[in-house]
């Protein structure tokens, strides 16, 4: 009767850790949008996704968007209505973003979420051919954003 006894604990015991390491699995792999988001309603979010290995154009991308973001929208950064968000998805816990967003290469994607659940995203792919021309750039990144903001 005790190895029954003993036999059920051990299988209970097993079942709840495993239970206990996906919810830690889900709960990691949802950190971003829906996790960090600090408002009841809507918001959106300008996500820069890249890697461990960033080029010159790379890096050039990240420091124009975010330029347009925070120039752009002052306002609706202090109000939390808006953020940009750098992510590395080289790291174990956003490699989920690459699936997500069906990303290839380093992307700006923008997203809108509502009451903590994404409602829909949109990659900005024309930032690697507007490059050469920041004010072409900056226009259209701002437009992108503005067409998030104007419906959240």
């Amino acid at each position: 009767m005790k190895i029954k006894t003993v036999a059920t604990f051990a299988l209970l015991a097993f079942v709840l850790a495993g239970v206990v390491v996906l919810v830690a699995k889900e709960w990691k792999r949802s950190e971003g949008v829906v996790a960090s988001s600090p408002l009841r309603g809507s918001m959106v979010v300008a996500y820069y996704f890249h890697g461990n290995v960033r080029c010159v154009s790379c890096v050039k991308i990240e420091a124009l968007s975010r330029k347009a973001v925070a120039e752009g929208f002052p306002e609706e950064i202090k109000s939390g209505r808006l953020e940009f968000r750098e992510v590395n998805v080289d790291e174990p816990r956003y490699r989920h973003f690459i699936n997500e967003y069906r990303l290839s290469s380093q992307s700006l994607v923008v997203v809108q979420v509502r009451d903590g659940r994404q409602v829909r995203w949109k990659n900005l792919e024309k930032v690697w051919t507007l490059l050469d021309s920041e004010s072409e750039f900056i226009s259209y990144v701002r437009d992108g954003v503005s067409g998030f903001l104007e419906s959240a």
